[in-house]
């Protein structure tokens, strides 16, 4: 018995041993506070597996990391200049006041946090897509059909920029008609294309039609889809499918970036160089192209990751907010982390909460807030409703200012514990740790392992994410205090972007071999927030999201060469279009990453009807005319924000056209109109059965036409009265109203 407890012990200690390797923080001066916590871990995958891996590539990469660059951002006290950095081997890719943007060698940080000027260095994890991770599903809403059908604003003169992965360039949603001669991607940056270009600090990118189309796809594009499926949402023409983007006439600007998955194409030596900092270089492109051009702009952005508490990224936040402005607006999704149980929340003057652990690896990551340190207890139940082995970690200062190593045993089981504490970047007040846990099995394969904090003098938070969970067992209902909450990913959770969230309106569809396929939650409901959808608040408790948009079940392009990688996976296609012996798939997909280039799209007209608009323009927009799904809900709040955006509404506050008493502050849903050749157009989807009035309006509420039609046709056709260049408002019966333009 005891020769194998030692062995088992000895076996332990090797293989924390070699865990450890993973997580040493870099080799740096007591200067570590100016550093984000992702810097100072130093780890390959922050937030994934840290088992051991290949032998020979660690060495080779642990040979390599003096060398390695890393993206970083930079606050500094005077103005950072190329001559400070040369000591450092280190180069500027971007500056917004005191914030720059560089890539400097992994060896040279601690030399550079020592430098007086430099107040903050940081830089946070890839992010990775945000679709939803429960089951995918599909369809589209019957009205996204025809999003924008209105022909006064399509996003015409409006950049839609998206960053993202797997973009099919050739796609012929990406053209503005089925002769395929206009084409709408303007400028695109691969960064994980090769060879490097040196004026960007990764990849390049290529600014004509020809060398877009030469690509054919983004780098990753044959194992990824994702930014064809989203940039089709936001700005896809359709071309001959009724699967049309929401600004489709809209400029298009591309960013592909790098996600977790997309290591494969990234060479051991750039490693570092993908960073939030290289997501933010992607975002100042877009913006700055479309200054170039004298546009308005907004960005999309559908991927997330887990914050480092909401509080790490100080400078990924201000550099964001420095690049917005007036026609310059930044949309994120709000991530899909609400399927699992992620937080726990013990309140000042309760002795303690707890939940269980849930993940399916070996390895986890959670973070603790607290304003003191906190006494953390790990109880594991084997065979018994009562705890039959127990670690407790005390609350005591000194054990808690560097990080903190222990282990949990469980018979021949064995839990490392790693803790890394930081004060609080944000509020300067309050710790934050960072705890990391590997199990010698899968956690899950290990009895059930509670997580207690006590305190009772004190506020204390735990969050985990959807890889790394939390759940409620009957085992000992006491420790049954996890919840759905605080689970915005960043960079949603910052102040900057307009962070989006997802409502459900479609439960089923027909796929492309006429199968009907239904996948929803047991309490999912058509027209309410998606059961996956983030919520808040953040950490310092502000409302997210800011608003919803349609998310589950969408329909859009797909990438023709995903398809042809992967021909069997066509359970989600819903139809195909053939161009010249290509196969270009329409797919559907669900997720935040669905609905935010919905209200980026959206926004696009937004921008169109006023190219000024700014970040807290359009804020009290959608708090004066989004849709409240749940009446009985105050507004904003932490599942849907202001509601569910509306571009009709919205556009009618921003042409001021909200006061004029009759019009319909919604569009007809049984009639399309629009405006041509001096027609006015009018398309029933039934033939009306009594005679229908129609009225224009002009922006000012002036009516300047007022007529009656009786028809027996679907199809209308009237001449305009002679009207100047401009809006107009049709009102068509108690139908609804229509802006056309003259």
């Amino acid at each position: 018995m005891y020769d194998m407890k030692c062995m088992n012990v000895m076996k332990f200690y090797k293989s924390i041993a070699s865990f450890l390797l993973l997580l040493l923080p870099l080799t740096m001066s007591a200067q570590q506070e100016k550093l984000s916590m992702w810097l100072k871990q130093g780890t390959e995958k922050r937030g994934e597996k840290l088992e051991v891996r290949d032998k020979k590539a660690e060495a080779s990469r642990r040979a390599a990391s003096d060398d390695r660059l890393v993206t970083v951002f930079v606050r500094t006290s005077e103005t950072l200049t190329e001559e400070m950095l040369v000591e450092y081997g280190g180069k500027i890719y971007a500056q917004l006041g005191d914030i720059s943007i560089i890539t400097i060698p992994m060896s040279q940080i601690g030399k550079l946090i020592e430098n007086p000027t430099v107040v903050r260095v940081e830089a946070n994890q890839r992010a990775d897509v945000t679709l939803d991770t429960v089951p995918r599903v599909s369809n589209i809403l019957p009205v996204y059909e025809h999003t924008a059908e209105h022909q006064a604003f399509t996003g015409k003169g409006v950049v839609m920029g998206l960053v993202d992965v797997g973009f099919d360039l050739t796609h012929p949603t990406f053209y503005n008609n089925v002769s395929l001669s206009d084409y709408r991607i303007k400028a695109f940056w691969d960064q994980l294309a090769k060879p490097h270009d040196e004026k960007l600090p990764v990849g390049r990118d290529f600014l004509t039609t020809s060398d877009i189309l030469a690509q054919g796809c983004a780098t990753d594009g044959k194992t990824q889809a994702h930014g064809t499926h989203t940039a089709g949402i936001a700005a896809g023409s359709g071309y001959d499918m009724p699967y049309r983007g929401v600004a489709y006439e809209s400029d298009i600007c591309l960013v592909a970036n790098a996600v977790s998955s997309d290591t494969m194409y990234i060479d051991t030596q750039d490693y570092y160089l993908y960073t939030s900092a290289t997501d933010a270089l992607g975002f100042k492109y877009i913006f700055d192209y479309a200054e170039q051009q004298g546009k308005p702009c907004v960005v999309s952005f559908s991927e997330g990751y887990t914050p480092y508490m909401d509080d790490d990224d100080l400078l990924y936040n201000d550099f964001l907010e420095r690049l917005i402005g007036p026609g310059r607006i930044f949309i994120a999704s709000a991530g899909n982390e609400s399927h699992q149980l992620t937080y726990i929340d013990k309140p000042m003057g309760k002795e303690q909460a707890g939940a269980f652990l849930k993940t399916s690896g070996q390895s986890a990551i959670y973070r603790i807030k607290s304003e003191h340190p906190a006494t953390l207890t790990f109880m594991a139940y084997k065979d018994s409703s009562v705890p039959t082995h127990q670690l407790k970690i005390t609350a005591d200062d000194e054990r808690w200012e560097s990080t903190l190593i222990d282990t949990l045993f469980i018979d021949s089981d064995t839990l490392a514990i790693q803790i890394d504490c930081y004060p609080s970047a944000f509020d300067q007040q309050g710790i934050i740790a960072l705890m990391q846990l590997h199990g010698n099995v899968a956690v899950n394969k290990m009895a059930p392992i509670a997580l207690v904090v006590s305190g009772r003098e004190q506020q204390i938070a735990v969050i985990g994410s959807s890889s790394y969970a939390l759940s409620n067992l009957d085992i000992d209902p006491q420790w049954n205090d996890a919840v759905i909450s605080h689970n915005i990913l960043g960079p949603g959770c910052m102040t900057a972007p307009i962070t989006v969230g997802s409502t459900t309106h479609r439960s089923n569809y027909q796929n492309h071999e006429g199968v009907w396929r239904t996948n929803v939650y047991s309490d999912e409901k058509e027209g309410l927030w998606s059961p996956f959808s983030s919520v808040g608040p953040t950490l310092d408790g502000r409302i997210k999201p800011d608003i919803t948009a349609p998310g589950r079940n969408v329909i859009s392009a797909y990438s023709s060469y995903y398809l042809a990688e992967n021909p069997t996976s066509t359970n989600s296609d819903v139809a195909y279009t053939d161009i010249d012996g290509r196969t270009y798939p329409w797919r559907v997909d669900s997720g935040t990453s669905m609905a935010c280039p919905v209200a980026a799209g959206v926004i696009a007209l937004w921008l169109q009807a006023n190219p000024n608009l700014t970040r807290d323009d359009i804020m009290d927009v959608l708090q004066r005319t989004s849709r409240h799904p749940e009446e009985d809900m105050d507004y904003p709040n932490n599942k849907y924000g202001y509601g569910e955006i509306d571009a009709y509404r919205g556009l009618l506050d921003i042409l001021g056209i909200t006061a004029i008493k009759e019009i319909s502050q919604h569009e007809p849903h049984d009639a399309r109109i629009w405006a041509s050749n001096d027609l006015l157009h009018i398309v029933f989807d039934k033939v009306p059965t009594r005679p229908v009035s129609v009225t224009i309006y002009t922006t000012g509420g002036t009516r300047v036409y007022q007529s009656s039609i009786n028809t027996k046709q679907s199809d209308v056709a009237l001449p305009l009265p002679t009207l100047s260049k401009g809006i107009y408002v049709v009102q068509l019966g108690e139908m609804g109203s229509s802006l056309i333009r003259k």
